[in-house]
């Protein structure tokens, strides 16, 4: 690339060309539009979801929002063109309005943390230490013999009987009976461990059909971890399985979820990061602090979609990550204004800037401003009162 020489005539360019140009799509999904010229930016959702894709941005810079329009391109699609299922893990409520808004509510369910229950009878020895991964060999396999005996009786089991069981055992060391059934008991004080399924995770998914899991009252974040694990596993076994339609798997907050230090979730994210591709099992990662972000599940994004960031760290990593931004428009991000982006990698063929489209649907409570919350609290406050 180099400059055009002084006094050569200069031609502007036809949306034919620049869209050909720019690796967009007539058909595609429709997020924003290019400033200069004119264009929308329309992209094919294989060439930005199938590799997976990174949404990175500071608090308040609109990533929520961005996700909220790609939600509604892909719950707007036809069988004809196409259409995944979507699930959503919302660690803060941000996307249960779609279950409320006129366009989209029938596509929408929406599944609150506490409703969940993981079956025990559908649980490997391997999947239980999974939930809780300082549990020992010897100890996996001393669990996998009382399971087995609990499927030989054929009948359905929880945590408790297992840890009656265990204790029951008279082969068991004592050290390791105890350092089980203090895991299984941890593991049952979580409430979410049952007899059945709940939802039924064979019939949940449904193509142009949005799931959003709202772990929104639920405090811990072990238990969000295990949670996102068991959601994030039964998943990827059931697409392995072709048991459930090609999907996109939206994490927000991913960097609570897969950082670069610990967490139970982590493992799963990392492999659905690693081989999702193969079985269309697609990940999209959103997070307000990259260089938290395991650095495994982010470069198998390749695509990245940016919008302000000004912590230099978070830049420096930014730029070590993303395939195709160069330093002129790494210098651009700290001023970009909301609603802004960056969009780089395999979604186009050179990166482009462009403005993030009106949603469709209705707002989340987390964009009103801060005067509208104080004004809704107290009208909510007068109207109890009265």
């Amino acid at each position: 690339v180099f400059p055009v020489s002084p006094g050569s005539i200069v031609y502007k360019s036809r949306p034919t060309v620049l869209t050909e140009f720019l690796g967009l799509k007539k058909d595609g999904l429709h997020v924003g539009d290019l400033p200069q010229p004119a264009l929308k930016n329309v992209l094919d959702p294989t060439r930005l979801l199938q590799k997976h894709l990174a949404i990175m941005a500071i608090s308040g810079a609109g990533k929520s929002y961005t996700v909220a329009v790609l939600l509604e391109e892909l719950l707007k699609r036809t069988p004809e063109q196409g259409r995944l299922g979507i699930v959503v893990i919302d660690p803060h409520g941000e996307y249960s309005s779609f279950a409320e808004d006129e366009i989209f509510q029938e596509m929408t369910e929406v599944i609150k943390g506490s409703f969940i229950q993981i079956a025990v009878p559908r649980l490997s020895a391997y999947q239980i230490k999974e939930f809780a991964p300082d549990m020992t060999e010897v100890q996996v396999r001393e669990l996998d013999r009382c399971l087995k005996i609990w499927r030989k009786r054929k009948q359905a089991f929880s945590l408790k009987e297992l840890r009656d069981t265990i204790s029951q055992n008279e082969n068991i060391g004592k050290g390791t009976k105890e350092a089980l059934i203090s895991r299984l008991l941890a593991l049952e004080h979580t409430t979410f461990f049952g007899y059945e399924e709940n939802p039924d995770f064979n019939k949940l998914l449904m193509p142009g059909k949005l799931i959003v899991f709202d772990l929104s009252e639920i405090l811990s974040a072990f238990n969000k971890q295990l949670l996102t694990t068991y959601i994030c596993r039964r998943l990827f076994d059931l697409r392995t399985q072709k048991r459930v339609p090609p999907f996109l798997l939206v994490i927000e907050e991913a960097h609570q979820f897969c950082p670069e230090g610990t967490a139970i979730s982590k493992r799963i994210i990392e492999t659905i990061a690693r081989e999702g591709r193969k079985f269309f099992a697609s990940l999209c990662l959103i997070s307000q602090r990259p260089v938290r972000l395991s650095s495994t599940a982010l470069s198998q994004c390749n695509t990245h979609l940016i919008m302000r960031i000004r912590n230099p760290n978070d830049l420096d990593h930014i730029a070590l990550t993303s395939e195709g931004i160069d330093r002129a428009s790494l210098k651009m991000l700290p001023d970009l204004e909301v609603g802004e982006a960056l969009l780089v990698g395999n979604a186009v063929n050179y990166p482009i800037f462009f403005r993030i489209r009106r949603r469709l649907s209705r707002p989340s409570k987390f964009e009103l401003t801060l005067e509208e919350a104080a004004r809704a609290f107290e009208g909510q406050n007068s109207q109890t009162i009265n």
